[in-house]
């Protein structure tokens, strides 16, 4: 039996441990007037994925094996993985994603390839049964450089790399992939137990806890990505009030300095969303700066792991969204301005105010909040911007009092905390505090 399949044999026979997951500034305490229930528990039958990850020495494939776990809410009369490195982006530049072998237990499983990115496993699985699937993949990386997939030189990215399971609770999402970003569109909450191996002389970073070198594990979380690099590595403690482990890695000549104004900001950020939209419920935060990404787009959030240029510093925006993607899902390909708008209202709860606050909303995309992926990918990187980064914050600006906006948000996470929400589950919340929503939002473009 080859180590893959030895590694991942022994992860699924193994139990596994489910866990639990500076101050305020004084001068911002409206949220001690929001309720202050605790966050409800993640669903009891997420889903999980055992997967082992072998990275080549030369940094631009990998491969592996990969059990999942899977007990749908309702019942499906089909499995469906998606397999976002064949998105367009990636394709052009050379990178694939291939899967062989699918099978329950030792029976193999027919399948199907709709699309490039799109994996039908033809099983039938009733509401309430358990299912186990297990299958081969390996990973050509793509050749270009700042996107969420990166391999060659002397640094890896691995984001949405592995045949990711497309449930939103009730169905499948089956989204077409994005033609010109690389963005991972819909996926459940769920745990995951990963072992890598890697080159020597590299250090990983990845999401949820390092159970010790080489083997990971994560609860109650929407995707897992890991970076290998000669990682400058600082590491902090933020108090939500219970303790989370924050990590920063930083790959550039002066990463120790970076490090240290990096792990200052995140601990910040975690700590302020914390008091502002409940508690973080990880036990672990990590920065990963990189050579590679550059300019005001090249940020990129994972569960407990966010993605920075290691030239720049935008923390509390990609922070904001392990409350805003990560915590509470959205469809990102139904509904971007969900995430993106308001991880940028939080963002501005700690910088005072978003990037180009000022700026005009073009024509092109004013009162168009609630336009698809497909919509605003015709339209270069600004526009995105502002037409659903800016005009999100925007339009919960125009609502009332910052204060009561926060208390809304916070009612938001916790009652959609592990779901993939939606612009009605955002507009309940909102109109516990502000009757007039729903028309000073569909006033921006907001779809409901």
């Amino acid at each position: 039996m080859r180590f893959a399949e030895r590694a991942l044999a022994a992860i699924v026979a193994t139990s596994f441990a489910l866990a639990g997951a500076a101050s305020v500034p004084a001068s911002i305490n409206a949220e001690q007037q929001c309720d202050q229930a605790a966050l409800p528990a993640p669903p009891a039958q997420r889903p999980f994925y055992a997967l082992t990850v072998h990275v080549a020495a030369n940094l631009r494939t990998a491969h592996g094996a990969l059990g999942v776990r899977f007990t749908p809410e309702r019942a499906t009369d089909r499995l469906v993985f998606r397999l976002w490195p064949n998105a367009p982006r990636y394709a052009r530049t050379g990178a694939r994603l291939s899967v062989t072998s699918v099978r329950e237990g030792r029976r193999a499983l027919p399948v199907s390839r709709p699309d490039p990115t799109t994996l039908v496993v033809a099983r039938p699985v009733a509401a309430g049964e358990r299912v186990v699937v297990s299958m081969t993949w390996s990973l050509v990386l793509p050749r270009e450089r700042g996107v969420r997939l990166k391999g060659g030189g002397t640094s890896m990215r691995l984001a949405s790399f592995f045949p990711l399971l497309a449930w939103d609770g009730s169905d499948w999402a089956l989204d077409p992939a994005p033609k010109l970003r690389s963005e991972a569109w819909t996926a459940p909450t769920a745990d995951f137990d990963v072992l890598v191996t890697k080159p020597k002389q590299l250090r990983v970073l990845a999401t949820g806890n390092n159970v010790v070198p080489g083997h990971w594990r994560a609860e109650a979380v929407r995707d897992f990505t890991l970076a290998l690099a000669r990682f400058t590595v600082l590491r902090g403690t933020a108090h939500t009030p219970a303790p989370v482990q924050i990590t920063v890695g930083v790959e550039a000549a002066r990463g120790a300095l970076a490090a240290r104004t990096f792990l200052g900001r995140a601990v910040a950020s975690v700590e302020r969303y914390s008091a502002l939209y409940g508690r973080y419920p990880w036990r672990t935060y990590t920065v990963a700066a990189m050579a590679d990404l550059l300019g005001l787009s090249g940020g990129y959030e994972y569960p407990t792991l966010v993605y920075q240029p290691s030239t720049g510093e935008n923390i509390p925006h990609e922070t904001g969204h392990q409350w805003f993607y990560s915590l509470v899902g959205n469809n990102q390909a139904r509904d971007p301005w969900l995430d993106e708008g308001l991880a940028t209202w939080a963002e501005a709860a700690l910088t005072g105010a978003p990037p180009f606050a000022g700026a005009p909303i073009p024509p092109e995309v004013a009162n168009r909040l609630g336009e698809p992926m497909s919509f605003w990918e015709q339209f270069d990187y600004r526009l995105f911007f502002l037409g659903a980064y800016l005009q999100g914050y925007r339009a919960l600006l125009a609502l009332g009092p910052r204060a009561d906006v926060d208390c809304a948000l916070r009612r938001y996470v916790h009652d959609n905390a592990y779901r993939t929400a939606t612009p009605r589950d955002l507009l309940a919340a909102l109109e516990a505090y502000f009757p007039d929503a729903r028309q000073k939002l569909e006033a921006f473009g907001a779809r409901f």
